[in-house]
Order: structure tokens, then C-alpha cells, then sequence
């Protein structure tokens, strides 16, 4: 009887003790980050995107080759040199070896900075599911719990992550931090390199990483430190569902989507933990906060509507210049 009673204390002392090292894991992000801009006078894309195929990466021309992403630029800072002087910026990271350099078995690296320990994927090694699709090298990852963020969503197909070319010239002021920068061709998507300067909402009011675990059905729609196709490293904000995407069944049901065929595109974008009713969040200043799974997301676009009633208050806090004075929760 006495287990009994007191075993729940102990899960609840241990969650906290859980949610404390993630929360520290965050904030070392953030002055990694914070670092990685001192060093270059901006922050890292969430990924750098290629098209067309290079001397250095011969490919077929219609395939997107994502090159550096964050949690690559970002390993110098976090005390990982060693890891990153195996990367070769110029080839993707599907690459077994080019240059001398080996970039596949980067990818398949395990970075436990990158891992939540109250995340149940963490550490585990799985195919990402957007690298199944016959386009990729697929190989085993390991899965990790925190992704980058890219801007925000006012429903339909209209977010900042990989497709700056919509999103980007109609909409800007859904861009967030960590965004793609597209390379190839010299007409898509965006260019906007962002740096604190370009924060016009303030840094204590912008997030720069969120927490994304395992969605408990669907472990390859997991987030890869390294992984060649982006969405599984950053993740853009919809509207609906936005934080309970680890809840995969949920999270279509809000959205609105079970059963679709559009690959549930609300939830793989999303953000999501398995800590008690939220989830730590890093902000552009390096600061953590928590986050409630309640917290306004927003009724869509319309044309009369505000960017606070579009996008919601997490909308905002995912974009660097909506013109909107909100603050984190």
C-alpha cells in the first residue's frame, strides 16, 4: 500500500527531473545559436536546398538535395568540432563519401544533445519516412526531440518552412528563423537570410526551437538531427493541433484529416511532447520557456482578419515580423 502511494510522487519527481534536462538541452540550443551568429552575423537556415544536380552531387534534376542544416552548422557550438569536420558542405547528406569527407555516416551519428530524455523515440534508429519513397539513400537515423522553426501557417498550403516561393512572397510575415534557403534555381523560393536585426517582433517574443517527440504511431514521422529531407528537422506552425502532434490519431482528428491522402501535412509540421499539458520552447534569445498545449492557434486566413486572429498567438511567437505584441504565455 505504501509503493502504492508513493510511486506516483516518484513519476512525478522524475518527469520534473526529465523536463529540467530537457529544458537545459534547449537552452544550450539557444547559445549555440546565439554563437553560431556572433561567428557568421546571422543565424543557420534550416536547411540549404539544391535542386539541380552538381558536379559534386550528380543527381536527377527534379530532386530537392538538402546540404547544411541547422543541426549540422550548429555541432562547433555544442562542442561536437570532431563530428562536424566530417561533414563536406559541398554534397548532400546522403552521400557515403565524397571529398574525403563522410557524410552518411554523419547523418547516422547519435547527438544526445539533440535528445529529450522524456521523448519515448529518443535514441532510437529508424528510416525517416519521407526518405522511403525511393527518392533517398535510405538508411537508419537516429530520432531526436527538438526541431527548429520555420514560420507559421494560415491554414491551407500557406506556411514558411520548405516552400518559400508561396509562402515567402505573399505572406513574409510568417517567416520564422530557421527557414530554407534555395540555392538552385536561381528563381524559387526564398533568399531572406535572418539574423537578430531582422526580429522586428523582439527576441524575448520569437521561439527558435520547439520540442517534437515521437508521434506515438507513426515513430518515422519522428524528427532526425540530420535528415536529408527538412520536415523532419524543422517544422513550420499550423493552425490546428499544433501541439499535440506526438498524439498522431489526435492530431488528424483536429485537423480535420483522418483518413486524407495529403500525408496529414498539419501534423507532420507540427510540434508536440510528452511532457504534462505543453512543452518547452527555446526563444531567439536563448531563453526557455513552457508552452500550454491551450495556447491560441489561430481561426485561418481571411482577408479581414488581423495576423493575431490568422495565425494566433503561436503563430506569432513562430514569426519574426507579424507586426503583433504578443508575448510568451
Amino acid at each position: 500500500m505504501l509503493i502504492a502511494l508513493l510511486l506516483p510522487a516518484v513519476q512525478v519527481a522524475r518527469e520534473a527531473a526529465r523536463r529540467m534536462q530537457c529544458a537545459n538541452k534547449m537552452k544550450q540550443l539557444g547559445i549555440a545559436s546565439h554563437n553560431y551568429h556572433d561567428a557568421y552575423q546571422q543565424f543557420p537556415f534550416g536547411a540549404v536546398d539544391r535542386q539541380k544536380p552538381t558536379t559534386t552531387d550528380p543527381s536527377t534534376s527534379n530532386l530537392w538535395r538538402y546540404f547544411s542544416m541547422w543541426g549540422v552548422a550548429l555541432l562547433p557550438f555544442l562542442e561536437q568540432q570532431a563530428a562536424f569536420d566530417m561533414y563536406y558542405g559541398a554534397a548532400s547528406l546522403q552521400n557515403a563519401t565524397l571529398g574525403s569527407k563522410q557524410n552518411q555516416e554523419l547523418a547516422k551519428t547519435r547527438m544526445m544533445i539533440y535528445e529529450c530524455p522524456t521523448d519515448p523515440g529518443a535514441g532510437i534508429q529508424s528510416i525517416p519516412a519521407t526518405e522511403n519513397h525511393g527518392k533517398y539513400t535510405a538508411f537508419q537515423q537516429y530520432q531526436t526531440s527538438y526541431r527548429g522553426v520555420a514560420g507559421a501557417n494560415t491554414g491551407g498550403g500557406w506556411w514558411w518552412d520548405e516552400d518559400g516561393g508561396a509562402g515567402g512572397t505573399a505572406r513574409a510575415y510568417m517567416r520564422g528563423i530557421l527557414h530554407t534557403l534555395y540555392l538552385q534555381p536561381a528563381t524559387q523560393g526564398s533568399k531572406s537570410i535572418e539574423s537578430i536585426a531582422s526580429i522586428t517582433d523582439g527576441t524575448t517574443n520569437t521561439i527558435l526551437f520547439v520540442e517534437r517527440h515521437q508521434p506515438e504511431t507513426q515513430p518515422r514521422r519522428s524528427t532526425y538531427w540530420s535528415s536529408v529531407p527538412s520536415n523532419h528537422l524543422y517544422t513550420a506552425s499550423p493552425k490546428s493541433a499544433t501541439l499535440i502532434s506526438h498524439d498522431w490519431e489526435l492530431c488528424l482528428s483536429t485537423c480535420g484529416q483522418s483518413g486524407s491522402t495529403n500525408q496529414a501535412n498539419f501534423c507532420k509540421r507540427s510540434a508536440g511532447s510528452y511532457h504534462t499539458n505543453g512543452m518547452n520552447v527555446t526563444g531567439s534569445d536563448a531563453s526557455v520557456r513552457f508552452i500550454s498545449n491551450n495556447i491560441d492557434v489561430g481561426i485561418g486566413y481571411a482577408a479581414n482578419r488581423t495576423n493575431l486572429q490568422m495565425i494566433g498567438i503561436w503563430g506569432c511567437l513562430c514569426a519574426i515580423a507579424d507586426n503583433e505584441s504578443v508575448s510568451v504565455p
